[in-house]
């Protein structure tokens, strides 16, 4: 069965008279990983409580940025304490929210040599939900990776029982040496119109990254 849905996150911060929504979306996930170092170089930043990281983070993810520019701008005129905790904890949490989907799943299942880097993830997301799952791009970049990876297991479910087969009956090793994630085996599945060997396994196989 597919996961339980997970709404796109969305962070409150508040300094001052000021307020802002940080939003875990696609398209903030794909700018965050895009910066100098990625993900992780912005987590290790926030929990040094580097104004670098914590301003990129929060101009990146904030749904008004106008605001955001102004509540950066009114926590450069109060002492750094009033301003760090607060957006260290709601920055934080936005990340935790972009990564934890595509972190591996409890039950153990096997790893691939060449583990995925988070930046090919969300590309891949996009390729699938926009080629398979037929969203818009539009709604793909503004829905969160929560949302797409849940989607994503539903759809192959459906394929699953369409092909006679029920989730999870296929051998986990079924799709061992060769990677169902390429272009090209994206290119085969858009012609197909189904992927019936996107089973539970493989979603855990792409998630695995570095």
């Amino acid at each position: 069965m597919p996961s339980a849905l997970q709404p796109a996150s969305e962070i409150p911060l508040q300094i001052g008279p000021h307020a802002v929504t940080l939003r875990a979306s696609l398209r903030v996930a794909v700018a965050l990983e895009a910066l100098p170092g990625g993900i992780a170089s912005l987590w290790d930043g926030i929990a040094r409580l580097k104004l670098t990281a914590l301003h990129a983070v929060i101009r990146t993810s904030a749904t008004d940025r106008a605001e955001a520019e102004r509540l950066l701008a009114h926590a450069a005129t109060h002492p750094l304490v009033q301003f760090a905790q607060c957006a260290q904890a709601a920055c934080l949490a936005l990340l935790s929210a972009i990564l934890a989907p595509a972190e591996g799943e409890a039950e153990p299942s096997p790893q691939p040599a060449d583990p995925m880097p988070l930046a090919q993830f969300f590309i891949e997301l996009f390729s699938r939900a926009t080629s398979w799952l037929h969203w818009p791009p539009s709604e793909v970049w503004n829905a969160s990776v929560a949302e797409i990876v849940t989607a994503l297991e539903a759809q192959a479910d459906r394929e699953l029982r369409r092909a006679g087969l029920t989730p999870g009956s296929i051998p986990a090793n079924s799709a061992k040496g060769q990677d169902v994630y390429t272009a090209e085996r994206l290119r085969q599945i858009e012609d197909q119109g189904f992927d019936p060997a996107f089973d539970r396994e493989g979603l855990q196989a792409l998630k695995a990254m570095t």
